[in-house]
């Protein structure tokens, strides 16, 4: 079996197996509603909040573009917007579809690869932004829970072991990063350690080829640090970008609820729920945290949206997953034509001088 053939069949199955613990997860939750009377919630939805919603996801995807064309510019890559909107669409896609959401950006390497854009630069890329994102959205959980400590804290109580976990690993995975790019010495020290502890309880059965790659992850973390000291402005505005993107994408949610007529909706209250959920379900090893995701909204968000929060999670879930889905999936099909077609063309154009 070839190699692309296992990768779509891998793809294939998970999309499979998140429609399965959606549709298992819908039917637990709605089994005791009527759905006739949940679709005519939906039905009687106000479209023009709905088209607000869709743009905010727009701009949700255009602020990773944004980046890459800043990151791009400041290593003295040539790369279009037109090409860092695309790539932002496949890195959305497979991360919709992949455990973790860790697929995203090994498929936005390869792609940046087919562009011409080194290895070394696209993976030093692809680092620094999941470095602002992550560190973003715990800014972000901090200064919800100065706004809304009452709320928060309640919500947390809710989802208690899911944001436990959720937790520890954004801050643990964050933290990491932080110091790989701004200490890297000390991380190597951390990874070594980490290698010899690991081959001493007999889980690393390769050391020496796991040194080497720690090594050489190591320079790539040096290469960041030296990028982050003559560049901070680079940064700040990334930070600046990724805190309107995050917020854009948390107040889709409000939109629903103000789709749905929600009277009292404080738009603060729904983005800092969100955050609260964000946290919770975005590093599970799950597809889109299919399943998990659906039963934390409705834990969290009935408080705001009460009756209508089984309305609320499927306008909110199609707009925010399965519509987000199939669009940047179509994004993702012209970019691979595009991408191939121009690697054709830079490799010809190489072969002939």
């Amino acid at each position: 079996m070839s190699p692309s053939l296992k990768k779509f069949l891998k793809y294939t199955l998970n999309i499979v197996v998140i429609l399965g613990i959606t549709a298992l997860t819908l039917h637990l939750l709605f089994k005791d509603n009527e759905p006739a009377k949940i679709f005519l919630e939906i039905k009687e939805a106000d479209c023009r909040w709905l088209g607000l919603a869709g743009l905010l996801m727009v701009i949700f995807v255009c602020g990773e573009s944004v980046q890459f064309r800043m990151l791009f510019k400041g290593m003295k890559q040539k790369v279009s917007m037109l090409k860092c909107i695309l790539l932002s669409n496949i890195g959305f896609f497979f991360s919709q579809i992949t455990p973790g959401a860790s697929g995203g950006q090994p498929l936005q390497i390869i792609y940046m690869t087919k562009l011409g854009v080194n290895a070394f630069v696209s993976t030093l890329v692809c680092m620094l932004i999941t470095l602002v994102y992550k560190l973003v959205l715990v800014i972000l959980f901090f200064t919800a829970l100065i706004l809304r400590p009452a709320l928060v804290g309640g919500a947390i109580s809710d989802v208690i072991l899911f944001f436990v976990i959720g937790i520890v690993c954004q801050l643990a995975f964050g933290s990491f990063l932080l110091i790989c790019v701004l200490k890297p010495a000390f991380a190597s020290w951390i990874v070594e350690k980490a290698i010899k502890i690991g081959t001493k309880i007999k889980l690393v059965k390769n050391p020496e080829s796991l040194s080497e790659k720690a090594e050489n992850s190591i320079k790539q973390y040096e290469a960041a640090s030296d990028f982050l000291k003559k560049n901070k402005h680079i940064m700040v505005k990334m930070a600046l970008i990724t805190i309107l993107q995050r917020i854009a994408y948390f107040a889709v949610t409000f939109c629903v609820a103000k789709a749905l007529h929600v009277e009292e909706c404080d738009i603060i209250d729904v983005i800092a729920l969100q955050v609260v959920l964000s946290l919770a379900v975005d590093i599970l090893p799950i597809p889109g945290a299919s399943g998990v995701n659906e039963i934390v909204f409705v834990r969290l968000q009935t408080m705001i949206f009460g009756t209508l929060v089984s309305a609320g999670l499927l306008l909110n879930r199609g707009i925010t997953y399965y519509l987000f889905a199939v669009v940047t999936g179509i994004f993702t099909l012209v970019a691979h034509i595009y991408f191939n077609k121009l690697s054709k063309e830079r490799k010809k154009n190489t072969a002939e001088d």
